[in-house]
């Protein structure tokens, strides 16, 4: 607005138009000092400097000059001389002529003293940067910004397979040598008629092993096998195929499974269903 930009340029005080009726209550400029012609004048000069002229601007304008001519004349009206008569004279007007411009005058400082002190807070907020995070000394340069949090409904084939091809990337084939993934789709229950078989001829022959080498308990009092005696020659597929008919074995109890309380020799011993094994020799204990 045009009462922003204009300033008052006076000998007693200078600056906004409001701000000069606001020093009226506190008399730091007495109303008989202003020259409301000057003020009229300089400001007719600005507008005609202007290319637009704001009419808001110039009626706020000529209220606020009409106000302060009519603080003044009521100042420089001298009081009425008191009647002889007391009660037949009316009752005296004593109400400061400022009174509702000071009123009304209080009411805007207030607003604008709260609209200054917020725009100074903002610009001293817009004049702050903050400080980006540190960034760990030996943390890796990242290519790409982090990914934002994809709802796993939304991913596709294709999202898959780009994931794991990055994945890929990532990784040195080569150091991982020639592998061979072996497929044995031979039945738990084989390889438990195996073991079950192994610790019934190991009770028959003077530790005849599976594989024919005698690997069975070290002449063991029959019916029972070392535990490492049964993988013997086996692959790696047949020995996990094993241990688990193994397992299953000890649940049904049809395997009996004994260390030995000195050595730590685990020992397999023929249950229920398998042909009777000998007592357990003295210092051996049921796993």
């Amino acid at each position: 607005m045009l009462t922003e930009d204009y300033r008052v340029r006076l000998d007693a005080f200078e600056g906004p138009l409001d701000l000069l009726l606001y020093l009226i209550r506190k008399n730091e400029v007495d109303p008989h000092d202003i020259p409301v012609g000057v003020i009229a004048a300089q400001y007719i000069e600005f507008l005609a400097q202007v290319d637009a002229v704001d009419i808001e601007a110039a009626g706020e304008f000529l209220v606020m000059a009409a106000t302060l001519t009519e603080i003044k004349a009521r100042m420089l009206t001298p009081a009425p001389t008191a009647p002889v008569d007391e009660a037949d004279a009316p009752a005296k007007d004593t109400q400061d002529p400022r009174a509702e411009l000071v009123r009304q005058l209080l009411a805007y400082k207030q607003y604008r003293d709260a609209a200054t002190s917020l725009e100074r807070r903002a610009d001293e907020w817009t004049a702050r940067f903050p400080a980006s995070p540190k960034k760990p000394e030996h943390a890796p340069e990242a290519d790409d910004a982090s990914p934002a949090d994809i709802d796993a409904d939304e991913l596709g084939l294709v999202d898959l397979a780009e994931a794991f091809r990055r994945v890929m990337e990532t990784i040195n084939i080569d150091r991982l040598g020639d592998h061979t993934v072996v497929y044995d789709d031979t039945p738990i229950e084989l390889h438990a008629a195996d073991i079950v078989d192994f610790i019934a001829r190991a009770g028959r022959t003077d530790g005849e092993g599976m594989d024919g080498t005698g690997g069975g308990g070290g002449g063991g009092g029959g019916g029972r096998v070392e535990f490492n005696a049964i993988f013997k020659g086996r692959t790696r597929a047949q020995a996990v195929g094993l241990f688990l008919a193994l397992l299953t074995l000890v649940r049904d109890r049809r395997v009996v499974v004994r260390q030995d309380l000195h050595d730590g020799t685990i020992v397999l011993e023929a249950g229920a269903g398998v042909e009777p094994a000998a007592s357990p020799e003295p210092g051996m204990e049921a796993v």
